[in-house]
């Protein structure tokens, strides 16, 4: 039995092994508890981007299920996107030309805006997004006889071995650089040398069913560095060919690879917008951006289409990385313009300083460097569900003082009706229409149904004939880079009737019409604004037009390798000019196919094209 010292002895003993334990239990917890908070520290900025974590793992593969060829009814898949990404925004910041990660995605669904009051935050955006307007024809407008379906099945598939035949001389002279020289068999290297064709091809190919050549591009690509560039590149055409084209892909593949080289690219991009106005530079070295402090390209002034043509890219890239900053720059560009002062209320002149954020000129153009600012702010609208009535006002204001002020009906003989699309400089009106702006009709049709403004539907239409008119009356059946005309009602200057040349066919310029520029790069925008409009009125006199076109461009740019653009469009003497761009399998050649397609392939309801013919999925209102 154990005596009464023994006892003591014990119960202290125990009682100190009780307090022994309980702090070293108060020690382990107290390490811990620290540990973890030093841990959720954020980051230093460093030069790798690397240290980006955009929590991707959730993003999902929206189109497994759906059929190669016939990508029509997307309306559950966009449900998805925006339901899967709803609360989970997170930030990047900047610090020199570095970008990390500041904030983790994390539940915003009932997150208050903690942004300055005149900004947008992309949480409320996703939010606010609504249904629009349709803006396709009924249904029954496309009903087609066995005859006619047979028909249209057939001219689609003339397209597509066109687009193959390309794509095959593209494969074997030029795989992995940007472009092929179809008459030399060499290669062009102008897009920094990632393969512009292979990325700007990537949604046709897959719009067509041609899933192997899919497949060999993807392959290539997974092992291209966006990151990185031996000289600068062009921003703007670095956003809409190679990141428009990867989102692009992504969404109707569902790869996630693509969706990972685009944000690569992306946040490669991210200091290009460190001007002192938040106007990105026009070009920009990838890697001093990244690695060099203080890096800054030749000072040059903002040009308003490559400014202002960045807002879908951008947005998308936002919506499926869950980083609102993509879309915070990009808006803050809009923002900038909005504000800046301007004579007529709607035109942005094409020149805007990158230091003050104020335009340099008085020049308007919906043609070469202002097209695609006009051309984003109805398709950003539509692309958002209206969440953002700003993009609407700037629109309609921009609409309508073009409408004032550069249509104007011509002097064309046989032909009093045509109406033209000029531009104004120096406070006059300047009577030259440009093959870029022959995309206006297109812009003006979704404009029209989306906004219900039936009178720029009518303007489209007639402004689209004159796009055609341009094609039909050339020795080739293809319209000239631009010519200038004689407005109605104005005297003919008889100094400009000495500029007529028997270029234009093979007797005289149609009366009316005085200077012509008539090189053909393979544009798209006529063809572009043919689809639009069969897919908005359901009239297949659009589909001819468009046969008529591919069949000119099939006999006067086909050569054994691919095809090529024309040094001129007229006279007894065509020359090929050795030049196939990306955007001739990106743009021309998908909007063909579409247009012999049935309407629920690539939906207007459904999808918004970038301004390289990149579809991608609108936000549909979000219910979670």
């Amino acid at each position: 039995m154990m005596n009464h010292n023994n006892k003591f002895s014990w119960r202290l003993n125990a009682r100190l092994r009780i307090t022994i334990f309980l702090l070293s239990i108060f020690l382990l917890l107290t390490y811990h508890i620290f540990n973890t908070v030093d841990k959720n520290k954020p980051e230093q900025a460093s030069n790798s981007l690397d240290s980006i974590d955009t929590d991707t793992t959730n993003i999902i593969n929206i189109t497994d299920n759906l059929d190669t060829t016939n990508i029509n009814d997307s309306t559950g898949i966009t449900d998805i996107i925006d339901n899967n990404y709803k609360g989970k925004i997170g930030k990047i910041k900047e610090t020199n030309n570095d970008i990390i990660e500041t904030d983790k995605a994390v539940d915003t669904s009932n997150t208050q805006s903690t942004v300055p009051a005149d900004n947008v935050d992309f949480l409320n955006v996703i939010n606010k997004v609504s249904y629009l307007p349709k803006i396709q024809s009924d249904p029954m407008n496309f009903v087609e006889t066995p005859e006619e379906k047979a028909l249209r099945e057939s001219r689609r598939e003339s397209v597509k071995q066109g687009f193959l035949h390309a794509w095959n001389g593209y494969v074997e002279y030029a795989w992995g650089s940007d472009e092929v020289l179809p008459l030399t068999n060499t290669t062009s290297n102008s897009f920094n040398g990632w393969g512009a064709t292979m990325v700007d091809a990537l949604d046709t190919m897959w719009i067509m069913g041609l899933t192997d050549e899919f497949k060999n591009a993807t392959d290539y690509i997974a092992n291209v560095d966006f990151t990185s560039s031996q000289n600068v590149i062009s921003v703007f055409e670095t956003t809409i060919r190679y990141l428009g084209g990867l989102l692009s892909a992504h969404e109707l593949s569902g790869d996630e690879m693509l969706l990972q080289k685009a944000k690569e690219l992306g946040e490669a991009m991210i200091p290009a917008f460190n001007s002192p106005t938040g106007i990105p530079y026009n070009t920009w070295n990838l890697t001093k951006g990244l690695t060099e402090n203080g890096y800054r390209p030749y000072a040059s002034m903002g040009i308003l289409s490559q400014a202002g043509t960045l807002l879908l890219e951008y947005t998308k890239l936002a919506q499926l990385t869950g980083i609102s900053t993509f879309f915070d720059k990009v808006q803050h560009v809009t923002d900038v313009l909005d504000k800046a002062k301007k004579k007529i209320p709607g035109f942005y002149p094409l020149y805007i300083s990158q230091t003050t954020g104020k335009f340099m000129n008085d020049e308007i153009n919906f043609g070469g460097m202002g097209d695609s600012f006009y051309e984003y702010l109805i398709k950003e609208y539509i692309y958002i569900g209206g969440a953002i009535d700003q993009y609407r006002r700037m629109y309609e204001e921009s609409i309508d003082s073009m409408s004032k002020y550069l249509v104007k009906e011509g002097q064309v003989i046989n032909y009093p009706d045509l109406l033209f699309l000029g531009s104004y400089s120096s406070g006059t009106f300047v009577p030259k229409m440009e093959h870029l702006a022959c995309f206006v009709p297109g812009m003006l049709a979704i404009g029209s149904k989306t906004l219900d403004r039936p009178q720029d539907l009518e303007l489209a239409i007639k402004l689209a004939e004159t796009c055609y008119w341009a094609y039909n009356s050339t020795t080739t059946g293809i319209g000239p880079e631009d010519f200038s005309f004689f407005v109605k009602g104005e005297l003919i200057d008889p100094k400009k009737l000495k500029l007529l040349t028997p270029e234009w066919n093979d007797k005289l310029l149609p009366y009316g019409v005085y200077e012509m520029n008539g090189i053909y790069l393979l544009r798209p925008e006529t063809i572009e604004s043919l689809f639009v409009l069969y897919r908005v009125t359901g009239d297949k006199s659009y589909q001819e037009k468009g046969w008529q076109i591919w069949q000119a461009i099939e006999t006067w740019c086909n050569t054994p390798t691919a095809y090529s653009g024309l040094l001129n469009v007229a006279g007894t003497n065509i020359v090929q000019n050795n030049n196939m761009e990306s955007f001739f399998f990106a743009e021309t050649l998908k909007y063909l196919y579409l247009l012999f397609s049935t309407p629920d392939v690539i939906s207007l309801d459904t999808y918004v094209f970038n301004t390289e013919s990149h579809p991608f999925l609108r936000m549909l209102p979000n219910y979670n």
